[in-house]
């Protein structure tokens, strides 16, 4: 990744701003206060285009020790800079879009991140001014002076900032997408806000069925097919330890057509958890998964199956959500 420093304003030089968007990205799960939460005839919606792989929130705050401990691509969540952004960023909310792979034609847009925090608007726009790597641009969805925004033809990334919020696109090469995003928004799942309280990362996937086929497949066990109506993730800090240590518990909650199709899973999953282990010897995610994931016999609750981790410390939650987002 290229970096563009500007001496006079660090805290916003690219690699910071990029950072944010792939920090929302690492997680495959994330939670904490509502971000830019719309509702309409009682039903909720995110100002995010549908059609997303998978819609995933963080609690920047809480979530601290984990996100130190995360890598993308090589980046450096170590970086002064990067800390510097997160410290004044309280939460995040973002739409990650398909880029193309078997079966999947993708669309402009690769991700989407929307910020809440205490940032500089006008020092930041100073400083995008200052670089030639950002051109400023207005947007086709808001007018006037909310309406500008920024854009970096070489990391295909537009960013829209003002003093309580900020708003990140990225497009695939050579088709911008508009940071500020005015469309009727993707609807929250039923149940989801309810799942996700008290946790620091939380998520829910568009399309469970592909998303669990696909993982599978990679594990070579495509024979397995699990009938996922929603699949929810949420992770949760709990007290642990004689000397007060926090460490972590994932949850993952996957709807099914019915009780009955419930039951049968939780049955399968409790046979098959040593056949999975063993069939995924040698493949990282698939014995990380047959361990960790399944280390408790799941439950059913109507159409509703839970799993649940043991606590982890934030060395193994680190690595179970690198793992998932890999």
């Amino acid at each position: 990744m290229n970096s563009i420093r500007i001496k006079s304003f660090p805290a916003f030089a690219a690699p910071t701003l990029v950072g944010i968007c792939l920090l929302a990205l690492l997680v495959a799960a994330c939670a904490g206060g509502p971000v830019f939460r719309e509702e309409r005839d009682g039903v909720r919606y995110i100002p995010m285009e549908p059609g997303g792989t998978a819609y995933i929130f963080v609690d920047i705050g809480e979530a601290r020790p984990i996100i130190n401990l995360l890598s993308f691509r090589g980046m450096d969540t170590g970086d002064r800079q990067l800390q510097q952004i997160l410290d004044i960023t309280d939460s995040a909310v973002a739409g990650i879009y398909a880029e193309e792979r078997e079966g999947i034609r993708p669309g402009r847009t690769r991700f989407r991140v929307l910020t809440r925090g205490n940032y500089p608007s006008g020092l930041a726009g100073l400083a995008f001014g200052a670089s030639r790597g950002w051109e400023e641009r207005r947007s086709g969805a808001v007018r006037g002076r909310q309406g500008r925004y920024w854009h970096s033809p070489e990391a295909f990334i537009s960013v829209a900032i003002a003093s309580k919020q900020a708003a990140i696109s990225s497009s695939l090469p050579d088709l911008q997408v508009d940071p500020l995003y005015v469309g009727g928004g993707t609807r929250i799942p039923e149940g989801f806000e309810a799942f996700r309280s008290k946790g620091v990362f939380s998520a829910w996937v568009e399309n469970p069925r592909e998303f669990l086929a696909q993982r599978l497949r990679e594990m070579n066990l495509g024979t397995i097919q699990i009938p996922a109506e929603d699949l929810f993730l949420n992770i949760s800090p709990v007290q642990a330890g004689d000397g007060g240590e926090v460490r972590y518990v994932a949850h993952m909650q996957i709807r099914v057509a019915n009780s009955l199709l419930a039951r049968n899973l939780q049955v399968a999953l409790f046979v098959s958890r040593n056949l999975l282990a063993s069939a995924a010897r040698g493949h990282a995610l698939g014995a990380f998964i047959a361990t960790t994931i399944l280390a408790n016999p799941a439950t059913a609750n109507g159409s509703h199956l839970h799993i649940r981790t043991n606590p982890m410390s934030v060395e193994d939650i680190s690595r179970l959500i690198q793992q998932l987002s890999s």
